[in-house]
C-alpha cells in the first residue's frame, strides 16, 4: 500500500525531491486564511500565532511528500514547545481518503483540505512539496520546495528565532 502511493506521484515530482529550492521572503507579509480540517472544521492560520508555524503543502500522489512525513513528525515533536506543523492537502482527493491515509502513516500534525481560492502569498506553488516558515506573528519569512528534513527545519528555526526583528 505504501509503494503505492510512492510510485503514483513519483515520476512527474521525482526531480523536484532531487532539486530543492529554497528562497527568504524579503517582504514579511502576514499571512491570514481559513481552510477546513479533516473532520469540516473551519480552522483559522491565526490560532498558530505566538509561535513558529511550518506550513507544508503536500499530497497523497506525491512521493516526495510521503517520504517527508517522518521529517515533519519528528520536527514536530522535538519542537512543540517553539514550534507548530501543520500539513495542508493539496488535492481533491475525497476527504476519508485523506483520513485513512493520515491514520495510515501516522501524521500526528493537523491537516487542512485545500480551498477554492490562492493562499497568497503562499500560492502559487512552485511544485511538491512545498514548506514554509511563519514568524509568531504570522509573517512569511522562508519557502522551501522539495521534501525537507527535521533538521532542516530545526537549522531554519534557529536561524530565524535568533534574529530579533521576527
Amino acid at each position: 500500500m505504501i509503494l503505492s502511493y510512492v510510485k503514483s506521484g513519483l515520476f512527474s515530482l521525482l526531480l523536484l525531491g532531487f532539486l530543492p529550492f529554497s528562497a527568504v521572503c524579503t517582504a514579511q507579509e502576514v499571512v491570514d486564511f481559513r481552510l477546513p480540517d479533516l473532520q469540516g472544521r473551519l480552522q483559522d492560520i491565526a490560532q498558530y500565532r505566538g509561535k513558529w508555524l511550518v506550513v507544508n503543502f503536500w499530497a497523497t500522489w506525491c512521493g516526495p511528500c510521503v517520504a517527508e512525513i517522518p521529517e515533519l513528525n519528528a520536527f514536530q515533536t522535538r519542537r512543540k514547545q517553539q514550534a507548530n506543523v501543520i500539513g495542508i492537502a493539496f488535492e481533491k482527493t475525497p476527504v476519508d481518503q485523506i483520513r485513512r491515509f493520515v491514520q495510515e502513516f501516522n501524521i500526528t500534525y493537523p491537516i487542512l483540505l485545500i480551498g477554492e481560492e490562492p493562499l497568497v502569498p503562499l500560492e502559487p506553488l512552485k511544485g511538491l512539496p512545498s514548506t514554509f516558515l511563519l514568524s509568531p506573528r504570522g509573517e512569511y519569512l522562508h519557502a522551501h520546495v522539495g521534501p525537507v528534513t527535521a533538521g532542516q527545519l530545526e537549522q531554519l528555526l534557529d536561524q530565524f528565532a535568533g534574529d530579533s526583528s521576527n
